[in-house]
């Protein structure tokens, strides 16, 4: 009989038996998203790569600035982005600029033009301000303040979101090495049927939700999926697909049979290919039902079968395949989900000796942050998850959180 561990065991459990995966890619930064950079990549210039302003304004020399006097500079020219002022600042000039335009030659401080005024006389254009409203050197960007020639600006191990994305395309790179990992993903059950299946359901018929919301999951989380669709309840089909399989990826990931039941092959099917799969009952609410080994074979092959009812698969590989994820792709930075504090917009109910992850929302009412659960919590209910933003999260030793109380949430 399964045995009860905590998620924290999970966790202990994924993270001493997953270790990085060597296979690697080249990805254009439009495919980039979600994967796990497998490079360092080095600054190749400064940046800014020139001293530049961060205002629309006028650049002007400090030594203009006299204490409690007003300070009239007659306007030499104008610094646009990508069209400089050739000249040099002289004493008593300034420079019309634009934000990120390259600093004229002896200029050193730009006051915005909101705190100028402007005169136009016979001999040309002036601007005048006070010397109090700008400090020397002020709204100017100076090169290599943000990083030199040379530095290390983006480390292995880095999950490539868009702010990191963007960050590689500023230093020039049209493409990124990441880590490669690709997860099969199938179903099992003589019950289910395929999505778009001409005709109607037979009677004792479910369509198949699990694998396309899981491949969902799984491509956002930076992995690419190969879709081995519902496994019929028969060893032979099932070995000769999943030793396919194991052959050319890194994840073998079940929904459903593999339970203790007459009809559950897969336990079987993996003992005879050399899996080392052990079965535990895990102390939450929804996904109990966790399954996790490996399979021997020329590289790495890590099985884990996920709860067959559909809401418990989501937060389940939600929690424990997105962190095993995140481990084969040598991910760096802490693998919990975020994290936030709010209070309970109705009683929220649990029960000891399990930890309870409560489906709802989190919205912003009179300054903080208020949870409210779904009216169902049943696992086999998706209409719960399409408009849920976070899970509350009741202890093991929670009976339920009382309306108003503080509550701790998981952002999703």
């Amino acid at each position: 009989m399964a045995d009860y561990i905590t998620i924290e065991t999970v966790y202990d459990i994924l993270e001493r038996s997953i270790a990085p995966v060597p296979a690697t890619e080249l990805l254009p930064l439009s495919a980039a998203e979600g994967r796990i950079l497998a490079e360092t990549i080095t600054a190749p210039f400064d940046a800014p790569a020139f001293d530049n302003s961060a205002m629309d304004g006028f650049a002007f020399r400090a030594a203009e600035l006299a204490p409690g006097a007003a300070v009239r500079l007659r306007v030499a020219g104008v610094s646009y982005a990508g069209a400089p002022f050739n000249g040099v600042v002289a004493p008593g000039e300034a420079v019309r600029i634009m934000t990120g335009a390259k600093m004229p030659e002896g200029a050193d401080t730009v006051i915005p033009f909101e705190r100028t005024r402007s005169e136009e006389t016979p001999e040309g254009a002036w601007v005048v301000f006070d010397a109090q409203r700008v400090k020397p050197g002020e709204n100017v960007r100076l090169q290599g303040e943000e990083m030199r020639a040379g530095d290390a600006v983006m480390e292995p191990g880095e999950v490539l979101t868009p702010a990191w994305i963007g960050l590689a395309a500023v230093l020039g790179r049209a493409e990124l090495r990441c880590r490669r990992l690709t997860v099969a993903l199938f179903s099992t059950g003589d019950e289910l049927v395929a999505p778009g299946t001409p005709g109607p359901l037979p009677a004792g018929a479910v369509y198949n939700a699990n694998s396309a919301l899981l491949a969902a999951q799984i491509r956002r989380w930076g992995a690419d999926v190969v879709d081995l669709g519902i496994l019929p309840d028969d060893p032979e089909v099932q070995r000769a697909a999943l030793s396919e399989a194991a052959r050319r990826c890194d994840f073998l990931v079940a929904t459903g049979g593999v339970g203790e039941g007459e009809h559950d092959y897969t336990n079987r099917v993996l003992a005879e290919m050399g899996g080392g799969v052990t079965h535990h009952h895990v102390s939450m609410r929804p996904g109990k039902p966790f399954s996790f080994g490996r399979i021997p074979g020329e590289h790495p092959v890590w099985f884990m079968a996920l709860p067959g009812n559909p809401v418990a698969a989501a937060v389940s590989a939600a929690l424990f395949l997105r962190r095993a994820l995140l481990l084969a792709g040598g991910a760096t930075a802490p693998l919990n989900l975020p994290k936030a504090p709010a209070v309970a917009g109705r009683r929220i109910k649990g029960r000891t000796g399990r930890t309870d992850l409560v489906r709802g929302r989190l919205e912003m009412e009179a300054g903080r942050l208020v949870f409210t659960p779904t009216a169902s919590q049943s696992s086999g209910q998706l209409t719960t998850l399409t408009g849920m933003n976070a899970m509350a999260v009741l202890g093991l030793d929670s009976a339920g959180v009382e309306e108003g109380a503080s509550v701790e949430c998981l952002l999703i």
